[in-house]
């Protein structure tokens, strides 16, 4: 009898242990995989490290505890203590928990610690967090663990996590704000539990607000994140698609999802039918069911506004062109603007930057490359500028292809004027209309002042070519072998000579933080040119204008617009009709009929404009 009871009572133990675990579960980056790594300042110093929980969805859920990994080779690491408090804040240059705090001693490379009392989370948010003191560090040693303390895991997913330390970050700060992550995150966990655990559920993120766009009669396809907020382990769903709150579609999908932690995630295809009427509607995606029983996540209908589209913006990629007078192998980058020109006329918008020559106009360029010659196309495709990232002749044309099938957000549209008659000013307007709505719209504009046919007969603006003589069959190529080894007074074209931002920025305020879609943003910027030295002949300017997503740095749009001849009256835009053409060789000798080789050609247009470009003749 007295057996029979002490089972009962084991088995009851383990029951309860079994429900205690099933009603608990775990909230980090650290999702239960992967590799720690450690970050530290290097110093003796005491480490205080939070995680701020903001996420409405755990409201009313329990603070149990925290598992904290411990770098066990650090040897004399001192006062470990975990805490919980509503505001991060610091006496005596110490943590000053205002909810609990309670000292532990490491016991392996994980340490459950458990608070005195379950803390319920409000909506308001909490710090839970963890403290120790690493009281020397051998300065001799490089490897030394005492300097990289902090157990953490691969992630940039930092927003939520702070860090003081006694000596180096004496205030808080933001994680991502130290020079201590470089893609690192703490790998510490939040225990959650009571009774608003919940096994079967799960949501799915809504799609980037970018990317939220379908054209008429065509579905779209979205990747969405699926993320499971139940204890159990998913290996279905069931879901509806509603189109402006009517159901579109309905699936039933096998996904492969672990629970225990929070958030765990995987993607999923989810399709929008083909609509049929343009405009801006509300998407909402509603998982009805998690392994077959009712959805129990607290908010499992995901809905964002979706752009239903009858045409799109045109896109125009932006090659910007590294080269130097000095470089023998950058006449291939001018032969390949010259190409992309000839070929492709209004819809390539070309810049060239110099470097060590006297149409160098600044160090800080958008990108650095790596070498010369060099391209990037919207700043992110870092490239050859002839050969491409495919390595065949004038291959950086399919680059630039791939690019100009990339949707853009917005049409940008672009005139040039003079602001007076002394012609020392150009006013540039650009016209963004985005395709959709932006609550944070994070695109500005930046503004390049272009020249062609730039020439001087002074030996410092010689041309390198390394081309001179080699026999090259190359289309593109063998004009300039036929060239000398180094060419006086060549004409320069796509010149940048003025810019209205350094570097890769863009003018903040060129346009507001809140667009909506199809109504035009507009924004004008001045050039003053009164002293621009590189300004050789004023019917010889265009202006382009550059759609950059700061989050990113990528260019999403460009448009490019002549300057009015300042003989001529009116105003020179991208779109006019040609009537004449006239040639120049590269000694600005006038040619009635090209012969092979290379020539400047110039069109005047119907409104009296004229725009100049290299072409091979052959």
């Amino acid at each position: 009898m007295l057996m029979k009871k002490s089972l009962l009572l084991i088995l009851a133990l383990l029951t309860s242990m079994l429900a205690s675990a099933q009603n608990e579960q775990l909230y980090g980056v650290y999702q239960g995989t992967g590799s720690l790594v450690s970050i530290g300042t290097q110093k003796a110093e005491t480490y205080d490290v939070a995680m701020h929980l903001t996420d409405p969805a755990l409201a009313g859920l329990e603070i149990r505890g925290i598992n904290v990994p411990i770098r066990t080779e650090a040897t004399g690491i001192t006062s470990y203590k975990a805490w919980i408090t509503k505001e991060l804040t610091l006496e005596s240059n110490q943590i000053a928990p205002d909810v609990d705090s309670i000292s532990f001693t490491p016991d392996g490379k994980w340490v459950e610690v458990t608070f005195r009392q379950p803390y319920v989370l409000t909506a308001e948010g909490v710090y839970v967090g963890y403290s120790f003191t690493v009281p020397s560090v051998d300065t001799s040693n490089d490897s030394d663990p005492a300097k990289t303390p902090v157990m953490c895991i691969a992630s940039t997913n930092t927003s939520n996590l702070y860090i003081h330390t006694s000596r180096t970050y004496r205030k808080w700060k933001l994680l991502e704000e130290t020079t201590l992550t470089a893609g690192r995150a703490p790998a510490f966990v939040v225990r959650l539990g009571g009774d608003r655990i919940r096994q079967n559920a799960a949501s799915f993120s809504a799609p980037d607000e970018l990317d939220a766009y379908a054209m008429l009669g065509k579905q779209k396809t979205f990747s969405l994140t699926l993320n499971n907020h139940g204890t159990a382990n998913i290996s279905r769903i069931e879901y509806e698609v509603t189109v402006d709150g009517q159901v579109v579609d309905t699936q039933s999908k096998s996904v492969s999802l672990k629970g225990t932690y929070y958030g765990q995630h995987t993607t999923v295809k989810v399709n929008v039918p083909a609509q049929e009427t343009a405009g801006a509607f509300s998407v909402g995606i509603n998982v009805k069911k998690v392994n077959g029983v009712d959805n129990e996540d607290a908010d499992p209908i995901t809905t964002f506004n979706m752009a239903f589209l009858s045409e799109m913006p045109k896109h125009k990629p932006l090659m910007e062109e590294y080269t130097g007078g000095w470089c023998g192998y950058c006449p291939r980058g001018m032969a390949a603007m010259e190409a992309m020109t000839e070929k492709h006329g209004d819809e390539f918008v070309g810049v060239a930057y110099h470097n060590g020559d006297p149409m160098q106009i600044t160090n800080n360029t958008p990108n650095t490359p790596s070498g010369y010659p060099h391209a990037y196309i919207d700043r992110v495709i870092d490239t050859d500028p002839f050969f491409g990232t495919s390595n065949s002749s004038l291959g950086i044309e399919k680059d630039w292809k791939n690019r100009q099938a990339i949707m853009t957000p917005a049409a940008l549209e672009l005139k040039a004027t003079w602001t007076d008659d002394t012609h020392t000013a150009i006013a540039a307007t650009a016209r963004a209309s985005f395709i959709f709505t932006l609550e944070d719209n994070p695109y500005q504009l930046s503004y390049i002042l272009v020249a062609d046919d730039l020439h001087s007969t002074s030996s410092k603006w010689n041309q390198s070519n390394y081309y001179s003589g080699d026999g090259t069959s190359d289309p593109y190529l063998k004009s300039w072998a036929q060239q000398a080894a180094t060419i006086r007074d060549l004409h320069f074209n796509d010149v940048a000579i003025q810019l209205s931002c350094q570097g890769s920025a863009a003018l903040e305020n060129s346009l507001p933080q809140h667009v909506t879609a199809t109504q035009p943003c507009e924004h004008t910027y001045t050039f003053d040119i009164s002293a621009n030295s590189l300004v050789q002949d004023k019917s010889q300017l265009r202006v382009v204008a550059v759609l950059i997503n700061t989050r990113t740095g990528e260019v999403a749009n460009a448009e490019k617009a002549n300057v009015p001849d300042p003989e001529e009256t009116g105003i020179s835009e991208h779109k006019s009709d040609a009537t004449t053409a006239t040639y120049t060789d590269l000694a600005g000798r006038r040619v009635n009929s090209p012969v092979n080789g290379i020539y400047v050609k110039t069109v005047t247009r119907s409104d009296g404009t004229r725009q100049s470009y290299k072409i091979i003749h052959q």
